[in-house]
């Protein structure tokens, strides 16, 4: 009998799947993030005001999907984000996404704040594991992270400069909970009536247990530390403060491609290009840092028109389709980042849910690249977006050499 992530048609549908396997208190704050949860939304309606203009007549029997990104090939042209404790979401959450990862050949970003290791997961995904970096209150701690990730063969470092406090999600506050630190007595009632109501994500977590550590901060904590001591580690570490040194100090110890994840306006951009940064990941968080910023793909443009010349520009916020990715790469992004469609996946479906989630993405890619005449997602620009967005000022994709397109496997 085919499982019911294997008869998802579309991301919301692995988005329903999830909402049903997972605890309200869990749930909840995955699809708000901060505020009062308009921001994940925003971002995802933000594309709704760019359309795609097709060109008729061109041979696109077969189409290209493989991009090229630090000198490594993959076979689609989007990663997956990280995520801080996905393995609250799903148990081994982030070995499912690396697992998937590695099976795609995609890059997988992890979230410094994982329930997994980084040792573990290079393990699991060696040459696609890209590290993703909240810098710590404590420099040691920070400086250790750096050691870990290249003695695991780390390549790509993202530090995140988007998000210098806490997170601040309404309902989270309203409902009194701080998972997995803090259930008031009060609130315990509730926890239990949800956890009945999903017994297979309960099931997971108390035969294994209880919730897991996040075994990325578990070196720093004391022997025998609870998963509730070392994420009030995390907590107390961050999220904190840094300026533009830290950038140039991380430069100097990290002998990897640099990533400033986080970037929303394009002085800033430049700055971390001017810094050493070897690229720049246009992001809101996911539409998890305020829930009055503009849409993370309205941010774009301007960035990609003020650098795109200079360094690759990764773009992460909002792609629930494959038509998305079209947008951020015909606003000038040169790769992209899914966060919310694979862990909707993985929570749906484990290792199998998040590799739906990638096909799914993949075949909508494919088929409107074919629609709209373009056999190569290398050579989607912004003459492929229709009405006043295709004249903003942007970088114009390169036309590859003709002698290096017959030397390229079709994907």
């Amino acid at each position: 009998m085919a499982s019911k992530v294997s008869k998802a048609i579309t991301i919301g549908d692995l988005r329903e799947l999830a909402r049903r396997r997972t605890p309200e208190f869990v749930f909840v704050p995955v699809e708000t993030g901060g505020d009062d949860g308009n921001g994940p939304a925003r971002n995802a309606d933000g594309f709704h005001k760019y359309h795609l203009s097709a060109h008729a007549l061109v041979d696109c029997s077969t189409v290209k999907l493989d991009a090229t990104v630090f000198g490594r090939t993959y076979s689609r042209p989007f990663g997956i984000s990280a995520v801080g404790f996905a393995g609250i979401m799903r148990r081994h959450a982030e070995q499912m996404l690396a697992e998937a990862a590695v099976e795609a050949n995609i890059p997988f970003m992890l979230s410094s704040s994982s329930c997994a290791s980084i040792e573990e997961i290079a393990r699991i995904a060696p040459k696609h594991v890209w590290q993703q970096l909240y810098a710590a209150r404590d420099s040691r701690i920070t400086d250790d992270m750096l050691r870990r990730a290249r003695d695991a063969g780390v390549e790509v470092l993202a530090f995140t400069v988007d998000a210098p406090a806490p997170m601040y999600n309404h309902w989270l506050v309203r409902a009194g909970l701080k998972l997995p630190a803090y259930v008031p007595p009060a609130k315990w009632p509730y926890v239990i009536w949800q956890a009945l109501r999903h017994p297979r994500w309960t099931w997971e977590h108390a035969s294994r247990g209880g919730l897991p550590r996040a075994d990325s901060w578990a070196p720093y904590a004391p022997a025998g530390a609870s998963a509730n001591d070392v994420a009030r580690l995390s907590w107390s570490q961050t999220p904190t403060f840094h300026e533009w040194p830290e950038v140039e100090r991380l430069r100097r110890l990290w002998p990897g491609k640099l990533l400033i994840k986080g970037i929303v306006r394009p002085d800033d951009a430049a700055r971390a290009l001017d810094l050493g940064a070897d690229a720049v990941i246009v992001s809101n968080h996911g539409g998890n840092k305020l829930d009055c910023m503009p849409a993370a793909i309205d941010i774009l443009p301007g960035i990609a028109a003020h650098v795109g010349h200079r360094a690759p520009l990764l773009f992460d916020g909002g792609i629930r389709r494959g038509s998305n990715i079209l947008v951020a790469h015909g606003l000038g992004a040169n790769f992209s980042m899914v966060a919310r469609a694979t862990l909707y996946g993985v929570m749906a479906g484990g290792t199998e849910g998040a590799l739906r989630a990638i096909e799914i993405l993949s075949s909508e890619i494919k088929r409107d690249l074919a629609m709209i005449g373009c056999p190569d997602i290398a050579r989607m620009d912004a003459t492929y977006i229709h009405g006043s967005a295709r004249h903003i000022d942007l970088p114009r994709r390169r036309e590859p050499a003709v002698e290096k397109i017959d030397k390229i496997a079709v994907s």
